[in-house]
């Protein structure tokens, strides 16, 4: 909720002989980020619409609404860069972005803050839309999948859309709540809406071009889909992987990629072959014990 401005906030003003009745702000005394955030929202020329607000204002709750604008440091906005990355969409972000380099920018205009922390808020790399992003570069061409995979796919696509009437329920009874400026309920609502949205997106499309491989049909060569157990020649362990496309790839459960060392090794060998595979750790040899 905006408070009134005359609790930590000062303003000094004085009248420009060239524009008449215009008053021009030459000096703000706003100390903590909250007063400085409502200053902000009431005054800005344009009126902030309510994703700004809710940008800025999570902002404001990371840092904390009573710190000390002075003493908020670069290294802080670099860190929350690294959180707004985990749950922003890159179709969003850069709007979302703007929207908070704007206020930080007020701060440094009205020297506020203590340097320019418009400059660290960057905006790096989401964790959200990979494979989108990853789909619009094949531009519709194939993805091989597993039959396993495929279904699994399936499965997550069905729990997702399952998911999306409770969280709007969730959006509905947070957005009751009070003020939608300083309503996290609602925020973190909407953020899970929203990421929920963009895998039952990628889900679609992947499954719309995805083709159902059968490594059974390969002969006695390794492809995409075939299972291999190998043995270490320096650990003396075997080990069992299923060799699949890289959006399928998942080592927890012995699921490794084409293009990782030991899947591109092995990709198109026979039983009894020998590979040696670089790693961090130094070369590793592997003997190729079973195909199935």
């Amino acid at each position: 909720m905006i408070r009134n401005l005359s609790v930590g906030a000062k303003l000094t003003k004085k009248t420009t002989s060239e524009e008449k009745n215009t008053e021009e702000i030459t000096e703000l005394d706003l100390v903590d980020l909250s007063s400085a955030f409502q200053y902000y929202v009431q005054n800005s020329p344009r009126k902030l619409n309510n994703i700004a607000q809710q940008e800025i204002g999570r902002l404001v709750r990371w840092i904390g609404p009573e710190r000390e604008i002075k003493t908020i440091t670069p290294s802080e906005i670099g860190s929350y860069s690294d959180e707004f990355a985990k749950r922003t969409s890159t179709d969003t972000a850069p709007q979302k972005v703007a929207y908070i380099k704007k206020f930080l920018t007020f701060l440094k205009t009205n020297e506020l803050s203590s340097g320019n922390l418009a400059s660290h808020l960057r905006m790096k790399k989401s964790n959200v839309g990979k494979i989108t992003k990853k789909l619009e570069e094949t531009k519709g061409e194939q993805i091989n999948l597993t039959e396993a995979g495929y279904k699994d796919y399936e499965k997550q696509l069905k729990d997702y859309k399952s998911e999306m009437p409770l969280l709007a329920d969730e959006v509905r009874k947070a957005a009751a709540d009070g003020d939608i400026r300083e309503n996290a309920p609602l925020d973190a609502a909407r953020e899970k809406i929203e990421m929920v949205n963009s895998k039952i997106y990628e889900i679609e499309a992947i499954l719309k071009v995805a083709n159902i491989i059968d490594s059974s049909s390969q002969g006695d060569q390794i492809v995409i889909g075939s299972k291999v157990t190998v043995k270490n020649h320096q650990s003396k362990n075997n080990h069992e992987y299923q060799l699949v496309e890289a959006n399928e790839a998942n080592p927890l459960v012995g699921k490794i990629s084409s293009v990782s060392p030991v899947g591109a090794a092995i990709l198109g060998r026979r039983e009894g072959d020998e590979v040696t595979v670089s790693t961090p750790a130094g070369e590793q040899v592997y003997t190729i014990d079973a195909i199935k």
